[in-house]
């Protein structure tokens, strides 16, 4: 007999995700897939907390402790360099021990504190800490991101039948190996695991947990039709798209590349309305673009440049959203505390907004102004609103108006206009409260940044799959889509956030979520 409805869904919907997580961690296309059938194959009975990070604990347990010896793995350094990764970085990788391995992936691709990687290894806090290799943090993500990006669909199901037939075995095998407890409740063996957000009462550990909300989201295509829209990945002359900005419901900008990540050669914007991509600005030469802001009169980016005496400066450009001529806005010299940063900038009332320091500053879009101070002891959030953390207040920088600020001891890191979302550091677990006090939602995975547009935050399950809440509305979509084949996830360019992407894992096709649209 095959699995449940609830637990088929889970595996249909989530499967991917897992195997994306075992091909990062054994770097083997079969070997990743089989990680995921064999955690898989023990979430059945009675347990207690969260499937997802039962999946992902039991995956990286067996990997550290039962590693096949002797397998080349089948991914390769050209397959990586493909996907944007870096090929040296993974070889590097290939080459480490499974703990230390295991230890920079869950740190790197999981985002995991230190604190977290030793309970899911369950080893001394100092053992993690001693695992560290000197990898760019930036060229380690890239290349784990684009190891996942080759993972293959796998029959989840089928094999997990099969297991499951074996299930006695499997269940003892699993607990020896990925170190979990066996107990007896009314006749019924029953798994019950060390989880990082384990429920306090004992007696939870009996029960058997509802079918996991994000098990039964639905792909974003389907729950906002009219804000999805499918693309072909590069453009009639070969570039690679990767997304930039949504300037409004319907347009798009996007950087067109030689290949993903490098060589930046210019901009082109997509019209949902009308399906068309039509040029929008040609770069600059030799500019690394870094980040983009738009007010819905213009389209501003940063990109670093180098100086004739071989340094490096940020420059600010500007378009207007019908498209154009660039022209330059600001240069910024690296090591300018007061100068705006690449990749944190917003525009509003004809200005470039950025904090440095505790203050906020403005410069003119027309480029023939001085930068000059707003106000100081402010965090900006979102235009017009600006945090005071002290006094615990928000103020409207047009109007002048403040109004109560209710935000937890993490501070602004995670806050918009009216959400924060907070992580208790006990449990791990994350919730979005408003910024008045007023209710409190729970949150089904881990986020690094605030609320995007002041309403959508992005979720990251420890099994790799990626999920959106509409804090606003309550929904929740699932953000890598429910069919296998379309792997790869991509973000925009923005310090706000005003769209997510994804591709094919072949990059025939590409799929824009334009969060502006949806309604």
């Amino acid at each position: 007999m095959g699995p449940p409805g609830d637990f088929t869904d889970f595996v249909l919907i989530k499967g991917m995700g897992f195997v994306r997580y075992g091909v990062v961690l054994t770097g083997d296309q079969r070997e990743g897939a089989e990680l995921a059938k064999e955690a898989l194959s023990c979430l059945d009975g009675p347990k207690t907390g969260n499937p997802d990070t039962f999946i992902g604990t039991t995956m990286t347990r067996l990997y550290v402790r039962a590693r096949r010896r002797g397998r080349p793995p089948s991914i390769s350094a050209s397959d990586i360099s493909e996907q944007g990764g870096d090929p040296e970085v993974w070889r590097r990788l290939a080459e480490l021990p499974a703990l230390p391995r295991a230890v920079i992936i869950l740190r790197s691709y999981g985002r995991l504190s230190n604190e977290e990687i030793a309970k899911v290894l369950d080893l001394p806090l100092a053992r993690v800490r001693d695992q560290t290799v000197p990898f760019r943090q930036d060229d380690l993500v890239r290349t784990l991101d684009a190891a996942a990006a080759t993972a293959r669909p796998a029959d989840l199901l089928s094999g997990l039948a099969r297991l499951r037939r074996r299930r006695g075995r499997r269940r003892l095998r699993a607990a020896a190996v990925a170190g979990l407890a066996l107990v007896t409740v009314s006749g019924v063996v029953a798994l019950v695991r060390p989880t990082i957000a384990a429920p306090a009462d004992p007696r939870a550990a009996t029960a058997r947990p509802e079918p996991s909300a994000v098990g039964l989201a639905r792909a974003a295509q389907e729950v906002w039709p009219r804000a999805v829209s499918r693309l072909p990945a590069r453009s009639a002359d070969g570039l690679v798209y990767q997304p930039a900005v949504a300037i409004d419901d319907h347009r798009v900008v996007l950087l067109a590349q030689r290949r993903l990540g490098y060589d930046d050669v210019r901009l082109d914007v997509y019209d949902a309305g009308t399906g068309r991509l039509a040029r929008f600005a040609k770069l600059p030469d030799h500019d690394e673009v870094r980040g983009f802001a738009t007010d819905g009169r213009f389209v501003v980016w940063s990109a670093l440049s180098l100086r004739d005496d071989d340094t490096l400066e940020t420059r600010f450009w500007r378009v207007p959203v019908k498209g154009g001529k660039p022209r330059l806005v600001a240069k910024a010299a690296q090591g300018d505390r007061s100068a705006p940063s690449a990749t944190h900038f917003q525009l509003g009332g004809g200005h470039l907004l950025w904090n440095a320091d505790g203050v906020i500053y403005r410069l003119p879009l027309s480029g023939k102004g001085r930068r000059e101070k707003v106000r100081e002891g402010l965090r900006l959030l979102e235009w017009p609103w600006a945090a005071d953390p002290t006094m615990r207040t928000l103020t409207d920088l047009e109007t002048g108006r403040s109004r109560e600020f209710v935000t937890g001891a993490e501070g602004l890191e995670r806050c918009s206009p009216d959400w924060c979302v907070e992580r208790n550091p006990i449990s791990g677990v994350m919730t979005a409260r408003r910024t008045d006090g007023s209710g409190s939602v729970e949150l089904p995975g881990t986020t690094t940044e605030g609320p995007m547009l002041n309403r959508f935050v992005v979720l990251r399950l420890r099994a790799g799959l990626k999920v959106i809440k509409d804090l606003r509305a309550g929904t929740l979509a699932t953000f890598d889509p429910a069919e296998p084949a379309l792997a790869t996830s991509l973000g925009d360019r923005t310090d706000l956030g005003t769209l997510l992407a994804w591709s094919d894992s072949e990059g025939r096709d590409l799929w824009l979520l334009n969060l502006k649209a949806v309604r």
